[in-house]
């Protein structure tokens, strides 16, 4: 099965191209200097099919991040994964960001996983044990006991370990994911739902 799996909700634009299970090509983009990301995501996607002599056509699965994230972040890979899903006849899978950090392959130690990423205004979009709570005031988060996995900016405040320091693909990550929820899932583009920080301002 060839897989491209992509993400702009996190700290950097990943893009990944697996066949069974195996990476072809894995890559992370920074941000700094990125004017807009649709475009840049299409390059990058044209370059990797390109550079394993294969086309849009040849894909099985396609597998974006759904969030949580800004709006701009989540309708970037959302939109760009739903045309190339809807115009390729293609099965798309959407993957939060929580089962992407639940899976990061480290050692957890033993201990259950409270997942939380900075939401602003002194708050967290938290997720314990794959289950969401949404967004949580910083100061009503309790990290007792469990395994806390944040981000740079809520590191020093929560403990735990950032994502963001670890040199993992996280679009690997989600393309394993998306095999595995492609079994019992029918793959509708049109079912993505997103999960945004903030609602957009005209909804």
């Amino acid at each position: 099965m060839l897989v491209l799996a992509f993400d702009t909700c996190m700290d950097k634009m990943y893009v990944t191209l697996c066949r069974d299970g195996a990476a072809l090509n894995s890559v992370a983009v920074p941000y700094e200097g990125m004017q807009t990301r649709s475009p840049k995501l299409l390059e990058t996607i044209k370059d990797i099919l390109l550079a394993n002599s294969l086309t849009f056509g040849d894909l099985d699965l396609i597998a974006t991040s759904v969030g949580p994230g800004g709006f701009t972040a989540i309708r970037t890979c959302m939109t760009v994964a739903r045309v190339m899903a809807q115009e390729l006849g293609k099965k798309l899978i959407g993957v939060t960001s929580f089962e992407i950090l639940s899976n990061l392959p480290i050692d957890y130690e033993g201990k259950k996983k409270l997942i939380a990423l900075d939401a602003r205004r002194e708050s967290a979009y938290v997720a314990v044990e794959g289950e969401i709570k949404g967004i949580v005031p910083l100061t009503e988060i309790n990290t007792d006991g469990y395994f806390v996995i944040t981000d740079d900016k809520l590191q020093p405040i929560l403990g735990g370990i950032s994502y963001q320091s670890l040199d993992i693909s996280l679009s690997e990550i989600i393309a394993k994911i998306a095999v595995e929820k492609s079994k019992n899932e029918d793959g509708d583009w049109g079912k993505l739902t997103p999960l945004y920080l903030s609602k957009p301002a005209n909804s």
